[in-house]
């Protein structure tokens, strides 16, 4: 069999969920059990670290846990843990064996914003416990930005997922929510945040001018909040970057081989060195999420035709992945999700 390239990709913030470890501690033990050591190691006097334990394991789906989850510091390290162990089973697996061990072939890492970092961790470039100083540290960074600790709270910031009308260009989206925005204050700050697909854009801000600028594009009724209270993406985040930069920085960050590509979120550029990664963490705290352009790039200069999503939530990244293909009548692409908390998925077909 001839080399397949390969893409492999991890799905961002916003699709946690109580106990997205069970699956894991249940199938694989020794894998949860040394993830749960890994982040015991990385946060040992943080306060925080039992609640996220509790989290990762626990088999309580409570509304409190769930709001527990929508604090930036808590879901980024678990999501990047999980994701992490999820990959490691995949590793190990008769799938894995079959399908890409045996095949060699030029292989690309990239993620959704927090999916990122994963990459990198995933692809031996940053140490499972640095990896998750670093994501702990930057949700604190953006907490303490935000002011916004109390999770009881409906919060001021958010992320609303808006369609593009079919009849409209991605450029002719954003020229629109520019018009829309120049009738807002001029102290109010809306940005597009993520470019995750040719019909939707997700854009970032005070969720009152969210809500304004929707209602103005006529979008309001087909608009979806995230899951979060972080205008992630967006400028409001630009002072997370002593914070984060200080952490990234006293991380052990090393480039790997050169077989293995990677490329920055918010332009789909070439990732080449370590200091390419530092300055990608840090910066992708406020720079948008080119998903449409990054999927693109891959397809094009690496002709990639097999696409792994890992992780919980890489079963909504994998659908985003689909609609930004380009078309080609002669390709065939084998996409597939390993989401330890989505039924269905690649998952079952690795855990028996």
């Amino acid at each position: 069999m001839p080399p397949i390239p390969t893409a492999i990709f991890f799905p961002g913030q916003a699709s946690e969920a109580p106990a997205m470890l069970a699956p894991i501690l249940r199938r694989f033990p020794s894998i949860a059990r040394d993830g749960i050591d890994a982040i015991s190691q990385a946060l040992p006097d943080d306060p925080d670290l039992p609640t996220i334990i509790d989290l990762l394991n626990g088999s309580s789906a409570d509304n409190d846990k769930r709001l527990l989850l929508q604090r930036t510091a808590i879901a980024q390290p678990c999501n990047l843990l999980a994701a992490i162990l999820t990959y490691r089973v995949i590793l190990q697996s008769p799938w894995w064996m079959a399908h890409c061990a045996s095949n060699p072939t030029t292989t690309v890492y990239f993620g959704h914003s927090l999916g990122q970092i994963t990459a990198f961790t995933a692809a031996g470039a940053i140490p499972l416990v640095d990896a998750i100083k670093i994501v702990r540290e930057r949700g604190l960074a953006m907490e303490q930005v935000m002011a916004d600790f109390d999770i009881s709270a409906v919060s001021k910031y958010g992320m609303l997922a808006v369609p593009i009308k079919n009849n409209t260009t991605t450029s002719e989206f954003i020229a629109k929510v520019r018009d829309a925005a120049k009738k807002l204050p001029s102290s109010v700050i809306v940005d597009c945040a993520n470019f995750n697909s040719p019909t939707q854009v997700v854009l970032s801000g005070q969720v009152t001018a969210l809500d304004k600028i929707a209602t103005e594009l006529g979008l309001g009724r087909k608009s979806k909040y995230l899951p979060v209270r972080i205008p992630f993406h967006s400028r409001l985040l630009r002072p997370v970057e002593g914070r984060v930069r200080a952490a990234v920085d006293s991380a052990s960050v090393t480039m790997p081989p050169s077989a293995l590509h990677f490329l920055r979120n918010s332009d789909a550029n070439p990732i080449t060195t370590s200091q390419d990664m530092r300055d990608a963490i840090v910066t992708g705290c406020w720079e948008p999420v080119d998903w449409v352009r990054s999927v693109r790039t891959v397809q094009q200069q690496f002709g990639v035709k097999r696409w792994i999503g890992i992780g919980p939530g890489s079963a909504i990244t994998t659908t985003l992945v689909e609609r930004s293909l380009l078309p080609s009548a002669s390709d065939h692409h084998d996409i597939i999700a390993f989401d330890p908390i989505k039924p269905g998925s690649g998952w079952d077909v690795i855990s028996g």
